[in-house]
């Protein structure tokens, strides 16, 4: 009975030290399946300014009722309330092409060339939505956004001030975190009477500009 009571008493540290053992095996096995010696990619996230304020110039083409397509500058200033609403300030000018009475009648001018220059300023809100990116072969992305936009202005021309409201859309690319480029199509709506009667009028504007952020 004690040579029986003794082997017993030698055996449970034998025991334990063998199921140790195995339990050491298993978890190296288990971190060899779980955790697997990876290497890690270092990530170098892009910086981009937070400037909230952007100015530039742009040029396109404008299209009056009556008085044909023409060219179109000018400039626009906006400030960034957040990511996806935007207030812009903007003033253009342009000259006016004979109109097609003007140009079947012969020498009857309805205006003088002072009175066709044109010149507006405006006051819009803008909203941002579906940010994305374009991507320029493999290595080269932008960043994008299309916009919303509406406001109210002041057109002036033929001696006469027309108030204005305008309404587009438009989508906004950057190249770099301070430089953006801008294509806008954009209607402005107001009403004259130079031909006797009052009318209303959608005028078109297509227009591609240079923006930068500071």
């Amino acid at each position: 009975m004690a040579i029986r009571l003794n082997r017993i008493l030698l055996g449970v540290p034998l025991l334990a030290g063998v199921l140790s053992a195995n339990a050491f095996a298993q978890e190296e096995v288990l971190d060899d399946i779980i955790t697997p010696d990876l290497e890690r990619r270092t990530i170098k996230e892009g910086a981009i300014d937070s400037e909230n304020f952007e100015v530039g110039l742009y040029a396109g083409i404008l299209n009056i009722e009556d008085f044909g397509s023409n060219d179109v500058v000018g400039f626009r200033v906006a400030y960034h309330l957040s990511e996806l609403l935007f207030f812009e300030g903007a003033a253009g000018q342009s000259r006016l092409q004979e109109t097609s009475f003007e140009r079947l009648s012969g020498d009857i001018q309805l205006l003088t060339d002072d009175q066709r220059d044109l010149t507006y300023y405006n006051l819009s809100v803008g909203f941002n939505f579906f940010p994305g990116e374009v991507f320029l072969g493999s290595k080269f992305a932008m960043n994008t956004n299309f916009y919303f936009i509406a406001g109210l202005g002041n057109t002036q021309f033929a001696d006469e001030e027309h108030f204005t409201y305008n309404f587009g859309a438009g989508i906004n690319m950057l190249p770099t975190d301070w430089l953006s480029i801008r294509f806008d199509v954009r209607d402005y709506l107001f009403e004259h009477d130079l031909f006797g009667e009052t009318v209303d009028t959608n005028n078109l504007e297509a227009s591609l500009g240079l923006n930068i952020y500071f």
